[in-house]
């Protein structure tokens, strides 16, 4: 019986260390999987979590978008594609429900111009702010 809670507990631990998920980007010290350069601005990052969990941040969605198209990593090997939260970038939002704007008045790190937001009020909120274009991460990649 002890060697089969012994086992239970070691099957638990595995699954549990081969979760994928997102990892909260450290501003100043994670490099750019793309450009390399360290994110020195979080509202602009974003990342990309493989099948197996191996994290991918990028500085500015410029980075991503190049990385995404160059087929680093092959699309069918993504599992997660997040953007910061523009007004609140601790928060990283699943690109597919994220509402992205791109504004000739924003000065991002690799001149990407477009940032992510969590909702349709941040949305109103950035469009009285510049002038700009609400899009999809869909039109993004295009």
């Amino acid at each position: 019986m002890k060697s089969l809670s012994y086992l239970s507990f070691i099957c638990i631990m595995l699954l549990s260390a081969c979760s994928v998920k997102p990892h909260p980007i450290n501003e100043g010290e994670d490099a750019c999987a793309y450009c390399k350069m360290t994110v020195a601005e979080k509202k602009y990052a974003t990342e990309i979590v493989s099948n197996t969990g191996k994290i991918y941040v990028f500085d500015d969605m410029h980075c991503m978008k190049s990385f995404i198209k160059e087929n680093i990593v092959p699309s069918g090997d993504i599992k997660l594609m997040m953007v910061s939260d523009f007004y609140n970038p601790e928060n990283l939002i699943p690109a597919d429900n994220a509402l992205l704007f791109t504004s000739e008045s924003l000065h991002t790190p690799m001149n990407g111009k477009t940032v992510g937001l969590a909702d349709s009020g941040a949305l109103k909120r950035i469009q009285q702010e510049m002038q700009g274009n609400s899009l999809t991460i869909q039109q993004l990649l295009q």
